[in-house]
């Protein structure tokens, strides 16, 4: 079996960098060996993702975000962020900012369920569910992949989207940069006294940082981002237990809580591969990167992958060789400048608010006080949340 482009990996990324390629001209498949997750029948999904307007408006634009189950999605329309003193804050608002939300609050599940409806009538595509591929061959005209099923399948471009472990990326020897946090981000979706008026509210604390995302319903979905043995101890909590606990941390700030289903929890890593193409062969998403979650922006990278790849083979001009060394140059080189900022401002924020040395918690205290009365620094950083270049 020939095609043009080979995607490997069809979780949310892989998905959608198929949605964007559905106009291109270009024969693709798709290989994927698990089923996508059905939406829950009670409650909400532990996964979900903060997804800025950029990332809104790209998922429209490929046909995906209409599919959604709209009545699951909650709009972020102001955030807090407090400091580990307890009152140094600062605050955003999409009113103020002129826009209608800051971001929207996505299911993991709800998202894969629009991107499979939105593929399985894709005249371009062909589906290969159930299927893994095996192993790579590489060629100067072409790459081979072995798959699970016996078969064959030979492509001018390979597209790794199969996530942090990348199986593609180490048969390539493209190396990566790992930093583990010795973190874990523990998750849990609540039942809330009060109103959160679709807010988002951030804590940084001196036990971690402490997300409280607005769902439907009267719920939010919790990330607590906190050291290894800290995250075994709130696991360990029965659901009153560990509702006391981020009723606690959170300051009370919504009232009572009630959990709604099991906490669980992931650990927390960078990951930047050194290079993102190979002759024959793209990374977008986890295959190529891995930031903190306290800035929620982890899909939203993936997403900007999508798009900027897809934009340059669209975008080919004269070039029939959608694999061509020029083509992944210029899609490397527009994504090295982002990735890269993402990562200090994750890192830098990490490192600022997780050091105790002296005169430093009273420093960064004092400096998100100060930003929130300075509206231009406060544009720039809304602008940079919105997905807007700054």
């Amino acid at each position: 079996m020939k095609v043009d482009i080979a995607i490997v990996g069809g979780g949310l990324v892989g998905g959608s960098i198929a949605s964007a390629l559905g106009q291109s001209g270009l024969s693709l498949a798709l290989i994927e060996p698990r089923s996508p997750r059905p939406l829950p029948v009670a409650g909400f999904d532990l996964r979900v993702y903060a997804l800025n307007p950029r990332s809104v408006r790209c998922l429209d634009d490929w046909g995906v975000w209409s599919r959604l189950a709209q009545e699951r999605v909650a709009p972020v329309q102001e955030m807090l962020v407090v400091g580990d003193d307890g009152t140094s804050k600062l605050e955003f608002s999409a009113y103020r900012s002129g826009v209608f939300e800051l971001a929207a609050i996505v299911e993991e599940s709800n998202l894969q369920q629009a991107l499979t409806g939105s593929l399985n009538g894709q005249a371009n595509l062909g589906l290969l569910r159930g299927v893994e591929c095996l192993r790579a061959n590489w060629t100067e005209s072409a790459a081979v992949l072995a798959l699970s099923n016996g078969e064959e399948l030979e492509a001018r471009l390979v597209i790794a989207t199969d996530g942090a472990e990348s199986r593609l990326r180490s048969q390539a020897r493209i190396e990566v940069e790992v930093h583990e946090y010795g973190q874990k981000g523990v998750v849990a979706n609540f039942h809330v006294e009060r109103p959160h008026r679709n807010a988002a509210y951030q804590w940084f604390r001196k036990d971690g940082v402490l997300a409280l995302l607005p769902l439907p319903q009267g719920q939010v979905s919790m990330v607590w981002s906190t050291a290894d043995a800290h995250a075994h101890d709130l696991l360990a909590m029965s659901g009153g237990e560990l509702a006391r606990a981020v009723e606690h941390a959170a300051s009370h700030k919504l009232g009572e809580m009630r959990i709604n289903g099991a906490a669980a929890a992931f650990a927390l890593r960078r990951l930047r591969a050194t290079r993102l193409i190979s002759p024959r062969l793209a990374l977008l998403g986890d295959a190529a990167h891995n930031v903190h979650p306290l800035a929620g922006q982890g899909l939203n990278l993936g997403i900007a992958d999508v798009e900027s790849l897809a934009s340059v083979i669209g975008g080919r001009g004269l070039e029939n060789d959608c694999g061509a060394k020029a083509l992944l140059r210029r899609y490397e080189r527009s994504r090295k400048e982002d990735i890269v900022a993402m990562e200090c401002v994750t890192d830098g924020l990490h490192t600022l608010f997780g050091s105790s040395l002296p005169g430093l918690p009273w420093l960064r205290n004092a400096g998100l006080s100060l930003t929130n009365q300075f509206p231009p620094l406060k544009k720039l950083l809304v602008k940079r949340a919105l997905g807007k270049a700054v």
